[in-house]
């Protein structure tokens, strides 16, 4: 089983979070691996304190993934190997580091052509869904523990679906474009981190070839 430290800045949190739980899903499909294999991968959430306090310790063969833009965050990837980028959002990494963060934040002409990049990768957010479709179906009270913690993991996951699907074409048009940075790059994390899930995880922990 490989191990990953997943290091987050305090704002980038709940994607660290968010990418710790889809490794822990059970959400392959009759031999189809969907984003990393089922228990081959155990993740751990660390803040930049945390790891701070631990480099010292940490192997060199350590799995190590940091999220975000702090000045530490931005020292670690200086020397890394872009993997994918595409409307500011980033991943990428080095031996046995990687990083994904957003650097830049999609503006009023290209936010429709992020969006529609969003909506088609809106197949890998429906497999993740239609592979426990029948837990969602089933009372809490007749399911074990396990089970619950994956119907609450898809529940938020029909929302970030619906965050595309429902979001208004040239919408920032009439909005002040300071008024929703923070939400785009919020959409452009979210997206971000299940792109890095679907597409680049299993290849930055050498389980799958280049």
């Amino acid at each position: 089983m490989k191990k990953l430290i997943i290091v987050c800045e305090k704002n980038s949190r709940r994607y660290a979070d968010f990418l710790a739980q889809l490794v822990s899903l059970s959400d392959d499909i009759e031999g189809e691996i969907v984003g990393v294999k089922d228990g081959a991968v155990a993740a751990q959430v660390w803040s930049e304190t945390d790891y701070t306090h631990q480099a010292v310790q940490i192997s060199s063969e350590q799995y190590i993934l940091f999220i975000g833009n702090s000045k530490l965050i931005k020292e670690k990837r200086y020397h890394m190997i872009n993997k994918f980028s595409k409307y500011g959002m980033n991943y990428g990494w080095l031996g046995k580091q990687a990083v994904l963060y957003v650097d830049d934040i999609v503006d009023v002409e290209h936010y429709d052509e992020f969006i529609e990049f969003a909506k088609e990768n809106q197949s890998d957010i429906k497999k993740l869904i239609d592979v426990k479709s029948a837990i969602m179906d089933t009372s809490d009270l007749a399911i074990d523990s396990k089970e619950k913690g994956i119907k609450q993991l898809i529940n938020p996951l029909k929302e970030i679906q619906a965050t595309f699907v429902n979001a208004p074409i040239r919408a920032l048009n009439a909005i002040n474009r300071l008024t929703n940075s923070k939400e785009i790059e919020e959409q452009e994390y979210t997206c971000l981190t299940l792109t890095f899930y679907m597409n680049g995880l299993s290849q930055f922990l050498g389980l799958s070839e280049e």
